[in-house]
Formats: structure tokens, sequence, C-alpha cells
């Protein structure tokens, strides 16, 4: 799963580049040393390798997986196209392209990881529909934020700080990235409005696989009896998998934003070792369900294509992290450029992918640590 995403967002850069008519070196899928290796016509090396954590596209005078400038290549190349005026392989060249070029080439790769997302979420509410739970409240837990403020069966949350909340998905998302915060809450009892005033608490729960993560919670359980299933047409399908991609980059940055804040720990961010028990105990539940074999692989076809959008996401909204290196250190160097009408000096540009290559070690020696947590929490 991750490999495909990863080759959706290599394909998002490949794809415009060979649109501005850059030269591209290699497209390669993993990392270490290659299983598979092909040349096409353009001249483009196509790799598959061992290590299948990523992937990159090299482009003619990178010095290397990053896209770092080669800059004694590229000023060869330029002292070349002044002296001969021989220009056809010098505007080939990625580097030499006008700006707005470069930035959409780089930006390229996470809004392909975003379309994909909004394709498989439209995709799947127009095949297998999508499940709504209306907000009303069946049980109460007690000593919990909700009892404190006053929440009785039968009630319906209509909204939290003006956000629409009656379907329990929106609720969930919601108060789970808001512990310990006061949530101006607008409830429906016996068909008047009254405003209340909840603190979730920060409980640990399970995930939909079985997995330990703490949120925010307010104690209150919903019956299926207020559910329905709802399929889309392809007008409304996009709609929806567009609002559910922003619900998500939204809930993204609101969680990232409360770690800056020390209102959570990060436990919830993960790696490839996460991805890989997360996709791999989604097979294994389903193959365990009672049911005929179709209808499992029907459920593990959904159930996967639905993790598989959103972590679709979550690899364009890391790539867009402004850390040299990835495309949102890209972009800032290009913003700098834009800003100051020259780039940034080489030294300087080093130095910056030099740092952004440490804290992406940094970022993935925390994410396998929360990693090792996340798996350790199964049989807690």
């Amino acid at each position: 799963m991750l490999s495909a995403l990863v080759f959706i967002h290599e394909m998002g850069h490949y794809s415009v580049a060979r649109f501005f008519n850059v030269a591209i070196d290699r497209f390669s899928i993993g990392f270490g040393k290659p299983i598979f290796k092909r040349v096409d016509k353009k001249g483009t090396e196509w790799v598959i390798s061992r290590i299948p954590f990523g992937g990159f596209v090299k482009f003619s005078g990178d010095m290397g997986m990053a896209s770092n400038p080669d800059h004694k290549q590229l000023a060869a190349l330029k002292e070349k196209a002044l002296t001969t005026g021989e220009t056809a392989d010098y505007n080939r060249f990625f580097h030499f392209k006008p700006l707005w070029q470069r930035a959409f080439v780089v930006l390229a790769g996470p809004l392909a990881n975003f379309l994909l997302a909004i394709i498989i979420f439209a995709l799947i509410v127009m095949t297998f529909g999508t499940r709504r739970l209306e907000s009303v409240v069946s049980t109460v837990t007690p000593s919990s934020a909700a009892e404190a403020a006053g929440v009785m069966p039968g009630d319906k949350f209509l909204t939290m700080n003006g956000h629409d909340v009656s379907f329990h998905k929106d609720l969930a998302s919601y108060v789970s990235l808001r512990s310990d915060s006061d949530i101006k809450t607008v409830i429906l009892r016996e068909g008047q409005e009254i405003e209340i005033t909840l603190r979730p608490q920060r409980v640990e729960q399970k995930d939909f696989i079985g997995g330990r993560n703490k949120a925010g919670m307010i104690g209150v359980g919903f019956s299926r009896e207020n559910e329905i299933t709802v399929k889309y047409g392809p007008v409304k399908a996009v709609s929806y998998g567009v609002n559910e991609l922003g619900r998500t980059i939204s809930s993204t940055g609101e969680y990232v934003g409360r770690i800056f804040r020390g209102k959570e720990d990060g436990s919830a961010l993960g790696g490839p070792l996460r991805i890989a028990t997360m996709t791999g105990k989604t097979a294994v539940d389903v193959s365990q369900l009672n049911i005929s074999v179709f209808e499992r692989l029907k459920a593990a076809f959904f159930t996967l294509l639905q993790l598989g959008a959103y972590l679709s996401i979550g690899l364009g909204v890391a790539n867009l992290m402004p850390i040299p290196v990835l495309d949102g250190g890209h972009l800032l160097f290009y913003g700098y450029e834009a800003l100051a009408g020259r780039p940034l000096s080489q030294e300087k540009q080093e130095i910056g992918f030099r740092v952004g290559f440490a804290l992406i070690l940094t970022l993935f020696v925390f994410l396998t640590f929360n990693d090792v947590g996340y798996i350790r929490s199964f049989f807690s």
C-alpha cells in the first residue's frame, strides 16, 4: 500500500515535469539495491528497489534523490550554452526552468496524493455508501464530561463551537482533539435548543483495529438504531471527497498544533511500522469474520481502500512540511527566491539540506518509537 501511494506521489512530480519538458534521469520506487530496472525511449530509468519505504524522481542536474542541485554540472552546462549558443539541453534542465514551473512540479506530488484521496472517497460512497449515525445520545457514562455538563439520554448534539456535529463521525473527530478544553455545545432536548459547556477528558481508547491511543472523550453512547447508509451520485460523491480531504487536513493541523502547545504527546503519529501493522491487522481481522469469502474480500477491499485514502492524505501533508529535502522545503526555498529575486546561495542551500536530513532522521526515530509503543498496545 505504501509503495502504491508513493508511486502516485512521484507520478505527480513526473507527469508535470514531463508536461514542462524536463529531462528526467530516474523514477524510483524504494531505496537500496534495484530488483528491477528499465530505460524508456526518453532515457528515463524506471527502478524498483528492495527497501519499499519511499521513492523519488531524479531530474537531470540533481545531485541526489532529494533534488538538491548539482551546481558544478549546472554551471558547466550554463557555460556551454553561453559559449556555443546551444540551449536545447539547457532548457530541459529542471533547475533552469522558470520559478513557477519548478514550484508546480514540486507541488504536484502532494496534490496527486490529495486527488487520489478524493477519488477513493468518491468511489467508496458511490459504490458502498457511507454509514451516517445521528448524534442522539443513548447512554451517559458516570463521572464523565457529559454527565458533568448535564447531558441526558435522548439529547441530540447539534454544534460544537459553531461546527456541525449532528452526526457521530463529525462529533467524535472534533472531540478527540480537544481534551481539557472547554467546548460551547448546542444540544436539542424535547424540541428546545440548549447551550452547555463540555470539557472532554483525555482517555485511552482503542482504534478500529484494537491499537490504543489517548484522545478526548465526553462519555456518551449512541444507538445504532439511528444509523443510515447513504449512497451518492457522482457530483455529490466528489463533493464528499473534497470535504473529507479538508476535514482530515484540518484535524491533522489541529493535532500538530496541539503538540507544539504541549497538549498532545504525539503518540498518534506513526511511520512505516504502524502502516504495516494497520494494513496487516485489517486484513487478518476481516479474514476471521463469519461471512462468505466474497463478503470478506469485499470488506477487506473496502477497509483497506478507505485506509489508503487517509494514508495518502498523510503522505501529502507530511511532504509539505517546510523541511529541506521534502517538497515543502523546496517550496520554502522557492518562496525566498520569489521574494528576494534570486535563489538562496549554494552554501546556505547545502546547509539547509544537511539540517533537513538530520530532522528527517530524528523524526524517523521518533515515529519508530511511537510505532513500537502502538504495536505493544495490542497486548496490554
